[in-house]
């Protein structure tokens, strides 16, 4: 297992660089407003998808590590339908919304391209559980170096920056689209299985990767409580820490279908060490906050100054979503699924008021103080439920 966290987290980790490359590129071409609208639509988009996804995308590796191969298939084809589907849904809702709001038609794209991207990673959940590093580290390359490339060169040529977006994005989930589907071994002359019974094994999955991808709606939140400019200052120190996720995303994807063969005290072994990794990992962070507005000047100009505190908090924060993805994704392939959904639906209920309330008090770096207080509450629930995992298996 390490060796394949280490070859996927180096192509996801320069696939970060690409797509924050990509991501600076559009916040200096565009007004700050529409940067910050920009990322509320990806922040909805991604919301729907997840709920579209249908839990395959934790549920799917998990099966094939059980070598549960109906339930495999059956679950990357509910997937494939429902994303499409819902991809040309919010393509047309959100060209209707902005074309009524006068705003840019161009990210009607982002609901097509980004229900695209989810599908291949889905699909990259079988690689991903066979012990597969390459497949999954050429796709993240292959999609962040088409979309940078894609957007260079319509900037280059004075097109549309948005449009120019969009396209990159499109065709970058394109090709990994084409990659993945030549690449994936199904079986699919096995037995099959109903989708009765397949969404009631994958209903607690679905609801841990809702209440975990409800982080992403904090841009909206900040929109709605303060301004489109604010969710813009907002996005920008989010996104700057956004390539530094990926560190647990890897994690998760790998955890998952390993722990599902770990007996339970090997587990809470894992689970103590992803605590002190983690917990460490402020140690460096501390000094990143003290220059935390000198940094965002550096890499996005003055327009964004003033976006230091919620860059300052949101660094402050990651350790403890790390850990929370983490240990959320040990515990579902030790089978306490149930358990991980409900500590999801309970803290991301709590994450809302949080960032309301931190908005209203001290702006958009209490916004972000506010995110990050309500991963730290569930992270520490989650580190009891993996030493009582150990206790129970003693």
């Amino acid at each position: 297992m390490r060796a394949q966290f280490l070859i996927i987290l180096a192509s996801r980790g320069l696939g970060s660089v690409l797509q924050a490359a990509v991501l600076v590129l559009l916040a200096r071409a565009v007004p700050l407003s529409t940067f910050g609208l920009v990322n509320v639509v990806i922040g909805v988009v991604g919301i729907l998808l997840v709920v579209t996804g249908l839990g395959m995308s934790t549920y799917v590796p998990r099966a094939r590590a059980r070598g549960d191969s109906a339930e495999v298939v059956a679950g990357l084809r509910l997937n494939t339908l429902s994303n499409l589907a819902t991809g040309v849904c919010l393509a047309i809702a959100i060209a209707v919304w902005t074309s009524i709001g006068e705003m840019p038609v161009a990210l009607a794209v982002i609901g097509v391209s980004l229900a695209l991207e989810r599908n291949v990673d889905t699909l990259l959940g079988v690689p991903i559980a066979d012990g597969d590093s390459l497949t999954p580290a050429v796709s993240m390359l292959l999609r962040r170096s088409v979309s940078l490339v894609v957007l260079v060169g319509a900037l280059s040529a004075h097109l549309d920056p948005l449009w120019s977006y969009g396209a990159g994005l499109l065709l970058g989930a394109l090709a990994a689209q084409l990659h993945v589907r030549r690449v994936i071994d199904l079986d699919e002359t096995t037995g099959r299985i109903s989708m009765r019974v397949l969404m009631r094994e994958a209903w607690p999955f679905l609801v841990s990767n809702v209440t975990a991808q409800a982080r992403t709606l904090d841009t909206a939140v900040v929109a709605a409580a303060m301004s489109a400019s604010a969710a813009g200052l907002y996005s920008a120190a989010s996104k700057l820490v956004q390539p530094l996720l990926l560190i647990p995303q890897t994690i998760g994807a790998v955890v998952t279908p390993h722990a599902a063969r770990l007996e339970p005290r090997a587990a809470r072994r894992l689970g103590v060490k992803l605590v002190v990794v983690f917990t460490a990992a402020l140690v460096p962070i501390v000094p990143l906050m003290v220059f935390a507005e000198r940094l965002i000047v550096l890499v996005l100009t003055d327009k964004y100054a003033g976006a230091g505190p919620a860059l300052a908090f949101s660094l402050a924060g990651l350790p403890f979503m790390s850990l929370s993805a983490s240990l959320g994704a040990l515990l579902q392939g030790q089978g306490a699924e149930r358990y991980v959904a409900v500590n999801g639906t309970v803290f991301a209920l709590l994450m809302f008021p949080a960032i309301l309330v931190g908005a209203a008090t001290a702006g958009i770096g209490g916004a972000a103080a506010g995110l990050a207080l309500s991963y730290l509450l569930r992270s520490a629930v989650l580190v009891r439920a993996v030493l009582r995992l150990g206790s129970a298996a003693r």
